[in-house]
């Protein structure tokens, strides 16, 4: 096992790149050590790349048009930021649900995202989050989860709530709190706080079905003035992202909220 601390974001994408399959970044840690045979001990041959050393990625900041949040934002500081709770209600709401408070203090932003399953990957999608990469480019994080090697994330940029109207639920079946593992997660985002057939947005992700989009919902959904469909036709919709347990779940929790069963 090697730690080592670049110089700066580009020269440890260009690390990571050189190193392949070897590479693994770190920040918090807190989801990396559930994979390890012993908590305390790391794995042999891998190459942690530690990105702590940039305060730029833990800051937090507002302009005219968007909130931004850096990749190395503690999850507990992004949950209590007053910027967060104002421009993004839904991610706070989904951090309060996350871990436990030492969890929260210790992991980041970016590492739950890049996690591939964890609860604030959903969310961030269904509000039209981007992705601040090493190079200083921004490109939507629907597109960036989809690449086969995620490249370092150093922030993400959303628009800001107050410059358009934001109807939004978020749903965890199986709670920490309960000592039940969640199974799934699921944003959503209306286009009217009537909610119905205005559904602009969703997204889930579970253990073993990485965070996406659920388009075919979101087509069948969006659809004001439509013939209304039942819940076997969203069942359907959700099968196309789905295997079938949870598109199970997960077509139900949508139902309810558009008001369908």
């Amino acid at each position: 096992m090697e730690l080592v601390t670049p110089p700066s974001p580009q020269a440890a994408q260009a690390l990571a790149d050189r190193l392949g399959p070897r590479a693994c970044f770190i920040a918090g840690g807190t989801v990396l050590q559930q994979g390890w045979d012993e908590p305390r001990l790391a794995p042999d041959g891998v190459c942690f790349i530690n990105l702590q050393a940039w305060p730029e990625t833990q800051q937090i900041t507002l302009d005219d048009h968007h909130l931004h949040i850096g990749a190395g934002a503690r999850l507990e500081t992004v949950r209590t930021d007053p910027r967060v709770r104002a421009q993004a209600p839904l991610l706070s709401e989904a951090l309060g649900q996350l871990g436990a408070l030492g969890v929260r203090r210790l992991g980041t932003l970016g590492g739950n995202v890049g996690w591939g399953v964890g609860d604030t990957g959903p969310v961030l999608l269904v509000l039209d989050a981007e992705a601040r990469l090493a190079d200083g480019t921004h490109a939507p994080l629907v597109e960036v989860l989809q690449r086969p090697v995620l490249p370092l994330l150093l922030g993400f940029r959303l628009p800001r709530a107050d410059r358009r109207p934001v109807h939004t639920a978020f749903e965890k079946v199986g709670y920490r709190a309960a000592f039940s593992p969640a199974r799934v997660r699921v944003a959503l985002r209306w286009a009217r706080p009537e909610r119905g057939l205005s559904l602009l947005r969703a997204a889930a992700g579970a253990p073993g079905t990485p965070i996406r989009r659920l388009t075919a919902v979101e087509a069948l959904l969006d659809q004001p003035g439509a013939v209304t469909p039942d819940l076997a036709a969203v069942r359907r919709a959700c099968q196309a992202h789905l295997p079938a347990e949870l598109a199970l779940m997960v077509s139900r929790l949508i139902a309810g909220h558009c008001g369908l069963l």
